[in-house]
């Protein structure tokens, strides 16, 4: 019994020792290497750019999963082989390029419906606002004067004059004269009023003078603004030209041309341009002087911040550009609320329209006429607005009107220089109350020519153009 155990034993562990052998040799062999196998993507050629990263993809893909997953992958692939072609087709649908993604959400959208356009309703608006003035802090005071004008000589008897004269605070005045800047602009303006413009030598003008100035005022802007202030102040207008006498569009035409109907009353503080003027202008520092005093006078009055309002370079305020000291004369208050308030529309208006009657205003009087000549004879007479004529010396010096209106007697002989030669108009009394309120005889045919063509437009369309303007000034 013994010897048949022992000899089972020794089979076992032969079988034990071939089947070790075995395992270790399967376990060494080196695996054989397969050969390439060259892969296509097949892709889109609207989609060609992102062909280098799907391949990318699929390579690591299929080195990592094997040759069976390669053929469950989502993009199609084409085993390329020397006698057969195997196609993949794609398992999910393939993503559609942004372009056309684009369209289709374009193709998506439903159709928009014409909406009804409701008619514009012209809604009357504010031609022009004016300003709140607050009123003067008359607590401040200043033991001495500062700022620009602390070493002036002619501003420290300025202040004098005024406290001994009409009982001005010295502290107050120098509070007010410490605050007053003297900017490099009015020192220009105050030194070419003092020594004006160097000429030299005898040029002759150049033609179109006329031309040049009445372009800035005659402009379809200018018309349609003065139109829609006229319709928005018709009632001041008409209760002006039945009190003073004064046709509303001479009204119109001196504020479209001095303020653009409230839309330029001056980018200078008054007190600072009348302060300038008045200390740095030795040729006519005295007047501007005095209208730096009737303007502190006219703030103490209606209770109104001499810091405050604004003015040309020159001092000249409000809608209508009155002078300090013509607002004492001239102005009116046309509302009746009991403050004269230049910088509201109706007391400019009133206040422009008793200006004229009290300078001499003409009830129906003509203002101008346009005139020809046969000939040059009118070059020996005297121009301008100071200019007075009979109309028989006008006529044997070859110069006649179509219709003299109601000019009589004496005429003024207009002389304006244009691009295409001389042109003459004969100017009656009206003409040169006009010149009353600016010397120069452009300024009164600018503002005569204004008030034609806003008369012309008043109560017709708002909107006027280049053309009409001319037309309408061959008529006049």
């Amino acid at each position: 019994m013994n010897n048949k155990y022992k000899l089972l034993s020794s089979l076992v562990l032969a079988i034990l020792v071939v089947n070790m052998s075995a395992c270790s040799k399967t376990a060494t062999v080196k695996p054989t290497k397969e050969k390439p196998v060259k892969y296509r993507v097949q892709t889109d050629t609207k989609n060609s750019n992102n062909k280098s990263k799907s391949y990318a993809k699929l390579s690591e893909s299929w080195e990592s999963k094997g040759v069976e997953e390669k053929q469950e992958a989502d993009i199609s692939v084409i085993k390329l082989r020397p006698k057969k072609k195997i196609v993949v087709k794609r398992a999910v649908k393939r993503s559609i390029p942004a372009r056309h993604n684009v369209q289709n959400k374009r193709r998506a959208v439903a159709p928009v419906t014409k909406k009804r356009i409701a008619p514009i309703r012209h809604v009357a608006r504010k031609v022009y606002q004016a300003p709140r003035h607050s009123a003067p802090k008359s607590n401040i005071r200043y033991a001495s004067l500062k700022g620009d004008y602390a070493h002036n000589p002619q501003a420290q008897s300025f202040v004098n004059m005024m406290a001994s004269k009409h009982g001005f605070d010295r502290g107050y005045l120098n509070y007010l004269l410490s605050n007053t800047v003297a900017t490099p602009f009015l020192k220009r303006m105050a030194y070419a009023d003092a020594y004006g413009r160097k000429r030299t030598g005898n040029k002759k003008p150049r033609a179109g003078r006329w031309n040049r100035y009445r372009g800035n005022f005659l402009t379809p802007r200018t018309i349609n603004k003065g139109v829609a202030f006229a319709r928005a102040n018709r009632v001041a207008l008409q209760r002006a030209e039945d009190r003073y006498g004064v046709p509303k569009e001479y009204i119109l035409g001196i504020i479209g041309v001095e303020t653009r109907y409230g839309g330029n009353v001056g980018k200078n503080r008054a007190i600072d341009a009348l302060a300038a003027m008045g200390f740095n202008n030795p040729r006519r520092g005295k007047y501007f002087r005095s209208e730096l005093e009737a303007y502190l006078l006219m703030t103490r009055k209606e209770r109104l911040d001499p810091l405050k309002p604004m003015a040309s370079y020159a001092g000249a305020l409000g809608l209508c550009q009155f002078m300090p000291s013509n607002i004492k004369r001239y102005a009116v208050d046309h509302d009746g609320n009991g403050v004269i308030n230049l910088w509201t529309p109706a007391d400019a208006i009133g206040s422009v329209a008793n200006y004229f009657k009290k300078h001499g205003w003409s009830k129906g009087g003509t203002v101008a006429v346009q005139a020809n000549s046969i000939n040059s004879g009118y070059k020996t007479l005297k121009t301008g607005f100071k200019s007075k004529h009979s109309l028989s010396r006008l006529r044997n010096k070859g110069v006649s009107a179509r219709n003299l209106g109601n000019i009589s007697g004496k005429a003024s002989l207009i002389k304006l220089n244009t691009y295409s030669g001389d042109e003459l108009w004969l100017g009656g009394r009206n003409f040169y109350v006009i010149t009353r309120y600016n010397h120069s005889s452009h300024y009164a045919m600018a503002v005569h020519q204004l008030a034609q063509a806003i008369k012309g437009r008043i109560g017709g369309r708002a909107v006027i153009r280049q053309a009409s303007i001319d037309s309408l000034l061959k008529n006049l």
